[in-house]
């Protein structure tokens, strides 16, 4: 390629991820800012709404739903990302699926106990990972609603969004660089700094799976399992929650057997040489710097006052 030729080809794709970024500053504005002020503003006014879960959670509801569901169907139309793309035929089996959870539930559990106490130093201490947008405490975790965007809708929907439209739209430049920036945004979007790290090991190994099979429904049945497991932790009474060490040691254990034993299957996924140069143009983009900025205002935003 000429110097020319690359210089018309950095130009185009500094143009492609300034779009992927005007699409993430939607997603930012719609599932984190906008609820952050509407949850502001009841609080201030001591709105009724605030005492009704059912209705509270409604409208978090549709606001997640839609605020998530706009942006990526804007931007898998303007890239062309077809179903096909997401939702690929694929020969896994259940305990495949099952095989790469488990794995996936104790690294990012281990990560989330480091990063808790690295956080904890300085006052930040977080939670079992949480869905973006949403925090909870042991009250919400009985309401049915609740639980229905924790378990089903959340899965989905950041499955479509991350797993499925981002990492295919940056897919066509470079499989590596794709899974590595959704795994950057997938962790900056959620709401505590001390869910980066396992929000990140979780994006990766996600992307990997999405990649491996082609498709968004292992990585949306996996997400599933993990969220069940993480709220099954979250609910367990305090009478029994001192056994909950022996069931994570022996998933420790179990995850330790798995990997040994090559039952569970490591996926690899390769860089190509430009990958330096992707890197530059994609984190150097003024809207994908803005929509990151976004996203850890809002975790700041939380912090401070939660």
């Amino acid at each position: 390629m000429s110097r020319k030729e690359r210089r018309v080809s950095q130009k185009y794709v500094k143009r492609q991820f300034s779009a992927v970024g005007l699409f993430l500053i939607l997603y930012a504005l719609f599932v984190l800012i906008v609820p952050y002020s509407f949850n502001t503003y009841m609080q201030l006014t001591d709105s009724p709404i605030m005492k009704d879960h059912f209705l509270y959670f409604g409208i978090y509801l549709i606001i997640i739903l839609f605020g998530t569901l706009i942006p990526f169907y804007l931007m898998r139309r303007y890239f062309r990302i077809t179903h096909r793309h997401m939702n690929r035929n694929i020969s896994a089996t259940f305990l495949e699926l099952y095989v790469q959870a488990i794995v996936c539930f104790s690294l990012c559990i281990l990560l989330t106990y480091v990063s808790n106490i690295l956080f904890s130093h300085v006052g930040m201490e977080g939670r079992l990972i949480c869905s973006i947008g949403l925090s909870f405490n042991e009250s919400e975790l009985r309401d049915p609603l609740y639980v229905f965007l924790l378990l089903i809708v959340t899965p989905i929907i950041e499955e479509y969004a991350f797993r499925g439209v981002l990492i295919n739209t940056l897919g066509r430049y470079g499989k590596y660089f794709a899974m590595i920036a959704s795994a950057v945004i997938f962790a900056v979007a959620h709401v505590h700094f001390s869910e980066f790290i396992p929000a990140f090991a979780m994006g990766i190994l996600l992307g990997k799976i999405s990649l491996r099979y082609k498709s968004i429904r292992p990585t949306i049945i996996i997400h599933i399992l993990f969220n069940a497991l993480l709220y099954v932790l979250c609910i367990v009474p305090s009478s029994i929650a001192r056994y909950m060490s022996y069931f994570l040691a022996v998933v420790f254990i179990l995850t330790v057997y798995l990997v040994l034993s090559g039952k569970y299957e490591r996926i690899s996924v390769q860089r190509s040489r430009s990958e330096r140069i992707t890197n530059l143009l994609f984190y150097t983009r003024p809207t994908v710097i803005i929509a990151v900025a976004l996203m850890i205002t809002y975790t700041v935003l939380f912090t401070i006052l939660s």
